[in-house]
């Protein structure tokens, strides 16, 4: 883990510059199965609940094909706008995993085997798996090799011992693959020392359950959100249809100011019982 915490420390430095007190992020879901609705997208809601937890604001969540250019003009366009920006899918063997290689378009880069990567690769599949990574083997061990085929100016962090697939870092760009348990696995060991680097502070959530209309709650919210924007809270209400029940949650980063806000919002929403 020391290696893990030394190499995001070394690539987060200038991102902190960049992000405001509350660093931003924007999650690229990259996949033809996700926009035809053969694969279930269930990332999203993996990167956002350890976003929440750690203070990241996730801002901006978008669906692209497998296309190099979509990858390319998405990933630019995030990159721009938010303090960091990550990825999932398109990293495996076939001939539609090109995200590696849209990145590198998309920054200026060219592609380049990472020995480090091949090595694990090696050493975890063992000599049984029927196509081990070869740059210059047969067909199927070079389809294997394109999974260490990365940007040459990529920062590379292994999350993982038992892992030969790296987190890899262009620029604010960083590559995770899609598969949902691998996605979940990296990104709860990785993102822990990269929020503490761009020196995120953990959202706090606190919630009133009511049976009033959202309607007559309207009004309520308002004002209450008014008085309390200042000081970072962000009110929503949420239906919990078909139960009678709204959930009406107070979210910020100040643990006293979100609590007050909550109390104050339990107590006006007594009178309207």
């Amino acid at each position: 883990m020391k290696t893990l915490c030394a190499r995001v420390r070394s690539t987060t430095r200038a991102l902190t510059q960049k992000s405001s007190q509350t660093p931003t992020a924007a999650f690229c879901v990259i996949g033809d199965e996700i926009l035809s609705g053969t694969t279930q997208d269930t990332n999203t809601r993996t990167l956002a609940s350890q976003c929440f937890s750690l203070g990241i604001h996730l801002q901006k969540i978008e669906i692209v094909p497998d296309s190099r250019a979509s990858i390319g003009a998405s990933l630019v366009q995030l990159s721009h706008a938010h303090t960091v920006v990550f990825t999932s899918g398109g990293i495996g063997p076939t001939h539609d995993d090109i995200t590696y290689e849209a990145v590198a378009r998309a920054f200026g880069d060219k592609l380049a085997y990472h020995s480090e990567t091949l090595q694990r690769m090696r050493r975890i599949m063992g000599d049984t798996a029927r196509a081990r990574p070869d740059p210059n083997g047969t067909s199927a061990e070079r389809a294997c090799a394109r999974m260490a085929l990365f940007p040459q100016s990529a920062r590379v962090t292994f999350v993982d011992d038992k892992l030969w697939v790296p987190v890899v870092q262009v620029q604010n760009v960083h590559v995770l693959p899609g598969i949902p348990r691998l996605f979940a696995r990296m990104t709860h060991a990785y993102l822990p020392e990269l929020a503490a680097e761009l020196g995120a502070r953990a959202f706090v959530r606190a919630e009133v359950e009511t049976r009033v209309s959202e309607s007559v709650l309207a009004p309520v919210l308002e004002r209450v959100q008014s008085e309390y924007a200042s000081r970072g809270v962000k009110l929503g209400s949420y239906p919990q249809w078909p139960s009678p029940h709204t959930l009406v949650s107070a979210v910020g980063q100040s643990p006293k100011d979100v609590h007050e806000c909550r109390d104050k919002l339990a107590l006006l929403l007594s009178d309207l019982s």
